[in-house]
């Protein structure tokens, strides 16, 4: 005899969850050939199998969702009395898919639990030699967003409040290999769910799930940042204009990632990125709340998001026994010091904010200069611009230092007058930046034996003696980390 056998005979009482027997044919919502297990006295709530939808165990709520008020919340009787050991409450189970895990967390950890609850979790674990389900927010969520809904036959009085058309549609949740989806005609990947949590470098890392394809393995992975530090960070970039730096900007953190299968190690070979900041409209994308809403995490909050493929290392796709997550941050912009110069042949002493080396910027060259851009869209373009030559001792590379303009370029003004074409600027220039930050110009020159660097001040209408110039520094701050995220 199974256990829901034994439950429909009374041998044992689910009471003390919340959910009491009683009889009563259901409401408007209550599926056809539905076997109700219990009611939970508040609002119509009660459970229920189908008999067309096999051993599931589904939620009646009829004051819930608008064409969701029946939603599945265990495969089986089992799962379902699984979940109540775990949960202590029907209630943490009826409502799990309306919180965030954060919000399920707070909530089923200050919940207390009766003596009689423990006692009949006691008889449970002992007699039938159940266990507490582990993890049951994410389960709960997962069956919840997954399931057909366009399965559930209800009784023609349901479509009296729903109408057909408006029934709920297939929630689609399929993550395949290739950038642009099914490309091909592939399968979608095989969900493994990972849970994976842990912290680096000031962010609170999540990585729920991996998809097994039939061409690589995907990852989702979620870095959490500190949120006052990032809504601070864009309120500045908002309302001030002191020239942030990848080092204040909390989303500007940027990684590799690669992953060990089975002791393969596999490079990234393609990603998508997205950022969350509720209430700014650059960082509040659709498709990010989305994936968020789907993995249960709090839309309050300020992600950064990835979704990484790695192609297999082996002819054919393995079975995973074991896999790791390496991660290894790319460098990042510090600000140095600021200076002005005063002559050619000025030196500028200075420590690396990260190694502490102490070294010398020595002025080779500075000269004021014009160019033209030649541009005929009826605006007058800003010519004017400072150049300097420098090197520096010990040298850095240009991927560890450079030099910019603190000034922002002018904007562009309407013309007046037809403008006389001028000759172009002898010397290749690369022009960085504008309206939106301080701007360097980098004059592209032949290095000599001294490593001579060149920058070249923001572009302005009229000539500037007092330009201000700012050291950045590009390093790691972090050292590698590597995780472990499933283990056979």
């Amino acid at each position: 005899m199974n256990l829901y056998k034994e439950y429909m005979q009374n041998k044992f009482d689910l009471s003390t969850f919340g959910l009491e027997k009683r009889e009563w044919d259901g409401y408007f919502c209550t599926p056809e050939d539905a076997g109700i297990l219990g009611w939970t006295g508040v609002d119509g709530i009660h459970y229920c199998t189908v008999k067309t939808l096999g051993e599931t165990v589904f939620c009646v709520d009829p004051m819930g969702d608008y064409g969701r008020y029946v939603f599945p919340v265990a495969e089986n009787f089992e799962i379902f009395l699984r979940l109540l050991i775990a949960c202590k409450d029907e209630a943490y189970i009826g409502q799990a898919h309306a919180w965030t895990k954060e919000e399920y967390r707070t909530i089923t950890e200050e919940a207390t639990v009766s003596p009689e609850a423990e006692a009949v979790i006691a008889d449970l674990k002992h007699t039938y030699g159940l266990s507490p389900m582990d993890e049951p927010y994410i389960y709960l969520k997962r069956i919840y967003d997954n399931f057909d809904y366009h399965t559930i036959p209800y009784r023609d009085e349901y479509y009296e409040y729903v109408p057909r058309e408006e029934a709920p549609q297939e929630k689609e949740w399929k993550v395949w290999f290739s950038f642009n989806d099914h490309k091909g005609g592939e399968k979608a990947g095989e969900a493994l769910p990972l849970d994976a949590q842990f912290t680096w470098g000031g962010y609170a890392f999540y990585i729920p799930c991996a998809y097994v394809c039939g061409k690589g393995l995907v990852l989702d992975i979620f870095a959490e940042a500190d949120t006052e530090t990032a809504r601070t960070y864009l309120f500045k970039e908002l309302y001030a204009d002191d020239g942030q730096t990848d080092m204040e900007n909390p989303f500007a953190f940027d990684y590799r990632t690669y992953v060990t299968v089975n002791g393969n190690r596999m490079r990234e070979k393609s990603s998508q990125c997205g950022y969350w900041a509720k209430g700014y409209d650059s960082y509040e994308s659709e498709d990010v709340r989305e994936i968020l809403m789907h993995y249960g995490l709090d839309t309050e909050k300020c992600f950064l998001y990835r979704r990484i493929r790695f192609p297999w290392a082996t002819k054919s796709r393995p079975k995973i026994k074991n896999l790791t997550v390496s991660m290894e941050q790319r460098p990042i912009s510090m600000k140095g010091e600021r200076f002005r110069v005063n002559g050619i042949g000025q030196e500028i002493t200075f420590k690396h904010p990260i190694t502490k080396t102490e070294h010398i910027l020595t002025v080779r060259e500075y000269e004021e200069s014009t160019m033209d851009f030649s541009r005929s869209d009826g605006y007058e373009h800003p010519t004017h611009c400072t150049q300097m030559s420098y090197t520096l001792s010990p040298t850095l590379s240009a991927t560890q230092f450079y030099v910019s303009d603190t000034r922002h370029s002018d904007l562009p003004r309407k013309m007046k007058v037809a403008q006389k074409e001028k000759n172009d600027f002898e010397s290749a220039l690369a022009l960085i930046g504008g309206a939106d930050g301080p701007t360097a110009v980098f004059a592209v020159r032949k290095q000599t034996a001294e490593d001579l660097r060149s920058a070249c001040s923001s572009l302005t209408f009229k000539p500037r003696t007092d330009v201000e110039w700012q050291m950045i520094f590009r390093e790691k701050t972090l050292e590698d980390t590597e995780v472990v995220l499933f283990l056979k």
